[in-house]
C-alpha cells in the first residue's frame, strides 16, 4: 500500500444552475408526467408541482416522495441546483397506496 498524498488540494466552487436551466428541467419532468396521465389537479401531483415552482423561482433543493391516492403509485422526486447533477423523477409502485 502507498503512502497518502500530503499535498494541498485546491477545491473547485460549485457551480449552480441557472432560473432558465431550472425551468427546462422541470418542463421536461411536468411533460413526462402528463404523458402518464398525471394532471395537476389531482391530489399529490400539485404538491409537487408547488415544489417545482419553489425549485425554478428560489433554487430550493428537495429531495422525497409524494403518494398519489388512487393510481397505487408514489412520485420519487430529486431536485438539485447542483450543475453536474440531472434533476429526477420516478414512478415507484405500491400496493397499498
Amino acid at each position: 500500500m502507498g503512502k497518502k498524498s500530503r499535498r494541498i488540494r485546491e477545491k473547485k466552487a460549485k457551480e449552480y444552475k441557472t432560473r432558465e436551466e431550472r425551468k427546462r428541467e422541470m418542463e421536461k419532468i411536468k411533460e413526462q408526467l402528463t404523458s402518464l396521465g398525471l394532471v395537476e389537479s389531482m391530489e399529490g401531483v400539485d404538491e409537487f408541482y408547488r415544489k417545482a415552482e419553489g425549485f425554478v423561482e428560489r433554487s430550493e433543493c428537495w429531495t422525497g416522495k409524494i403518494k398519489i391516492p388512487g393510481s397505487k403509485r408514489i412520485l420519487s422526486v430529486i431536485l438539485t441546483a447542483d450543475k453536474k447533477k440531472e434533476c429526477i423523477s420516478a414512478l415507484l409502485y405500491d400496493k397499498n397506496i
